[in-house]
């Protein structure tokens, strides 16, 4: 009789759940390091709502951007297939002009197809939108988290049956400009939210980075960007709790990318493609610090995963996150591919990237060329200072060595965290460059990468 209750409880448990709403919310940041988040072990920049997230769900210790490059980036996240695949190649407004291709859906035609209602709030940088189903119009800014949070509760709150996909797209922590300082929170960009400010003196610099006056105040400013997207996410989860949907929501935190200082954006660095990942499912483990090596592609798949669609990896480059979520250190997560072809269309240098636990491996196609440095990181006044004082160092890295690369850059990231010395022609790494070679270009090959037709990373 025990056996028969037991059965017949878990038949309406299971009842229960397969009834019950499966929303999402996708919120993202923009250009922001995984180190800087309290739940991230950065002691100064203040993310309470962040941190209590991550409290609650997943922390994924090395979560990667397949390319670190804002409107490449969401392509990635939104279709799960890598740059050279998807066809965004490069920014989308504008003169860049790049977008995805006709034959690569994106998670928000899929979860519409499967009845669900979607709405982008905030920064979109994506193209065409005829690939982004939308049933809500925002008028909100991307910094005006106020705003934003007001509309993303006037949507989780209607009244309809349908379950929802939200796109949080906050436009912190993005420079304001290329003039000056071009970091901080302004009261006028969001009415109704008072700016933490920070002293220039206590902000932590990266060891990419020159410690200087100016990066300092350029760092101080990023943190209270930071803080303002953090309230913005905070003001989001209150609402979905008001509203009786944070139970039946599951929660992804990410940045698009690194920031956008030298060193960080349009590189394969880590500095650029490391980037913050919590995840949190109702009912889930609490408090996890996952040690896999996740990469964005994989994020389609998880909320493909989560509202129940058939085969949810299928037609992209990842795998689904919801059956490692609560563990430690799953198996057969040791390795990401990522890709990056451009960032404005005048800043074409295509890379590859095979990184793994502890070795990176990154294939320059265009070697020969000189780097070009991002419009967004050449204009302001750190790479302009570099530029004009005719400076020989960049943080840890010399200038020659940031603008004119090799074909093979190889580094042990435990003993060289900022990818400074290249082991790719010393004798005793021959083997593995070779090894790790092949296993890219296999990846490559399976992600039917155009770019192959002409090159290859033979050493």
């Amino acid at each position: 009789m025990k056996m028969i209750l037991l059965a017949l409880a878990l038949t309406v448990w299971s009842g229960t759940l397969l009834a019950a709403p499966r929303n999402i919310v996708l919120v993202i940041t923009d250009n922001q390091n995984a180190a800087d988040l309290g739940c991230y072990g950065n002691p100064v920049v203040k993310t309470p709502h962040l941190d209590a997230l991550a409290a609650e769900g997943t922390r994924f210790r090395h979560a990667f951007a397949t390319v670190a490059s804002c409107s490449a980036s969401r392509a990635v996240i939104y279709s799960g297939v890598l740059t050279h695949r998807n066809g965004q190649y490069a920014h989308t407004p504008a003169e860049h002009n790049q977008r995805l291709r006709d034959d690569v859906p994106t998670v928000f035609e899929k979860l519409a197809a499967a009845g669900y209602r979607n709405a982008m709030i905030g920064k979109t940088h994506v193209a065409p939108m005829e690939k982004y189903p939308l049933h809500f119009e925002s008028k909100a800014g991307s910094k005006d988290v106020v705003a934003m949070a007001k509309e993303a509760e006037a949507f989780v709150s209607a009244a309809d049956e349908r379950p929802f996909f939200l796109a949080y797209c906050l436009g912190d922590p993005h420079p304001q400009g290329r003039e000056g300082v071009a970091w901080g929170a302004s009261p006028k960009q969001s009415p109704g939210y008072d700016p933490v400010t920070y002293d220039p003196a206590e902000v932590i610099v990266p060891g990419f980075l020159p410690d200087t006056k100016e990066v300092r105040e350029q760092l101080a400013g990023y943190y209270a960007q930071i803080t303002r997207a953090d309230h913005g996410a905070g003001l989001l989860f209150e609402a979905l709790r008001r509203h009786g949907r944070w139970e039946d929501t599951l929660v992804l935190f990410l940045s698009d990318h690194g920031t956008s200082e030298p060193g960080a954006m349009g590189t394969q660095y880590e500095p650029g493609v490391h980037a913050p990942l919590i995840l949190r499912a109702p009912g889930g483990k609490a408090g996890v610090v996952s040690e896999a090596l996740a990469a964005f592609t994989d994020l389609t798949p998880t909320m493909l995963d989560w509202a129940g669609i058939e085969d949810p990896d299928k037609g992209t480059h990842g795998r689904s996150l919801l059956p490692i979520l609560g563990e430690t250190n799953p198996p057969g997560w040791d390795e990401v591919v990522l890709s990056h072809v451009a960032h404005e269309i005048y800043s074409y240098y295509p890379m590859r990237t095979l990184r793994e636990r502890r070795y990176k491996l990154i294939w320059n196609l265009t070697w020969g060329a000189e780097f070009p440095v991002p419009v967004d990181t050449f204009q302001r006044r750190l790479w302009a200072g570099i530029r004009e004082g005719g400076d020989r160092m960049i943080g840890p890295r010399t200038v020659e060595q940031f603008l004119h690369r090799p074909k093979i850059e190889l580094y042990d990231l435990e003993a060289d965290p900022w990818e400074v010395e290249n082991l790719a022609a010393k004798p005793e790494h021959a083997e593995r460059v070779k090894a790790m070679s092949a296993r890219l270009v296999k990846r490559l090959e399976e992600t039917e990468d155009p770019w192959l037709i002409k090159y290859r990373p033979e050493w």
